[in-house]
């Protein structure tokens, strides 16, 4: 592991708009140079109209949903899943943890001994990580694969060109992977794109058609035997409207829908007037465990929100298509308020969490020890041992 960023180093605060902005010079000089020609089978068509609209067949692979239910090797599985980027201490959000063997094989058995059967990431991940999670099929982990869409440029043909090509790669090179439960493409981009251009339609059809077009290109990589596609939506908003191209009849290639919500202490109408067919994943609840009116860590409170918010996914999962749900996160991440050797408690706003504040750096599972030039110590909270139990 490279040597840590010291105190009092530089450092600039990035948010999560301002997280996108820092990548933008990054992805779009890379997506321009590899702007190529696509290339790929149409899928055929099924419905028997004259619409043009395109339909994929059931799939025949080992990971496919059935009558609104995921079936992993032949039977029903529900994902017991949590959202993992463990940035070290002293780093930012660049650095590669699915290229540090250190990071994930600390974190791998204390996830099974979590009966956690699912991993969740908003980057790519690597052979050697989709491998340790396997585990030579013992005790496996699932892993639903990100994969980032820059939002400012979901309207740039050279761009989009460019993202499917290195989806079809990514697609390519892992699609027969033991460990590979779902692909996951972007994350809260709706949010994003609506956030840099407020009221612009356009915009977010654009995203909306990219969205479908790169779960087109999985399908047409991984043929009869493909993988689901979803992405990580920004709470229920925009789904299902057929101005935006997000109903279920534009989103022809999508299998299913994630969404982020944070309602804290119940999902609201999140499952009663969830707008589309497509089964439905929630890809990050929780809350932070950091009390910003009584200044102190409160793990207790997050146990008790998440324990709560995880008993309403299975009860939803009782009378509709919802396939689990993925806890944010696995352990505390120190850039995103601040200098990144430091906890910040520095908290947004949020009205809906018990003490009105959402600490960016506070949401693990996991607390972590600054360990010195080796791999950070992490510590399960108390959520680590309550969902433990409930997953059991």
């Amino acid at each position: 592991m490279p040597s840590k960023r010291k105190k009092g180093s530089r450092f600039k605060f990035l948010g999560k708009k301002e997280f996108r902005l820092a990548l933008l010079g990054v992805i779009f000089l890379s997506a321009v140079s590899a702007a190529l020609v696509i290339s790929g089978g149409e899928p055929t068509k099924t419905d028997g109209s004259d619409s043009g609209v395109l339909t994929k067949p059931p799939s025949t692979g080992p990971v496919r949903i059935s009558d609104g239910q995921l079936i992993v090797n032949g039977e029903p599985f529900f994902i017991k899943g949590v959202a993992y980027a463990p940035t070290p201490i002293g780093y930012s959000y660049a650095y590669n943890i699915f290229g540090d063997p250190d990071i994930y094989t600390r974190d791998l058995p204390l996830l099974r001994a979590m009966h956690c059967n699912t991993i969740r990431t908003w980057s790519k991940v690597t052979e050697g990580f989709l491998d340790a999670a396997y585990n030579n099929g013992v005790d496996p982990i699932y892993v639903i694969a990100g994969f980032y869409v820059e939002p400012y440029n979901v309207s740039s043909e050279t761009y989009r060109l460019a993202v499917i090509n290195e989806f079809r790669e990514y697609v390519r090179a892992y699609k027969d992977h033991p460990a590979l439960l779902m692909w996951a493409v972007g994350n809260e981009v709706n949010y994003e794109v609506s956030s840099i251009w407020p009221g612009d339609d356009n915009k977010l059809r654009d995203w909306y058609t990219l969205l479908n077009e790169l779960a087109k290109v999985a399908y047409e990589e991984e043929g009869d035997t493909y993988h689901p596609v979803i992405t990580a939506n920004w709470e229920t908003t925009h789904i299902g409207e057929t101005s935006l191209g997000s109903d279920d009849n534009s989103m022809n290639f999508l299998d299913a829908w994630g969404v982020n919500t944070f309602r804290v202490d119940a999902f609201g109408d999140v499952f009663q007037y969830y707008p589309s067919s497509k089964p439905l994943l929630i890809t990050e609840f929780g809350i932070d465990a950091w009390d910003t009116i009584g200044n102190k860590e409160d793990e207790a409170t997050q146990s008790e929100y998440d324990a709560l918010l995880w008993d309403q996914i299975v009860e939803a999962s009782n009378t509709s298509a919802v396939l689990g749900g993925c806890v944010m996160g696995y352990s505390d991440v120190w850039w995103r308020a601040g200098d990144p050797t430091s906890h910040d408690t520095d908290g947004d706003e949020m009205l809906s969490f018990p003490d009105g504040f959402n600490n960016q750096e506070w949401w693990g599972i996991m607390r972590v020890r600054d360990n010195g030039a080796g791999p950070d110590i992490v510590e399960p909270r108390a959520v680590y041992y309550t969902l433990q139990e409930k997953w059991a």
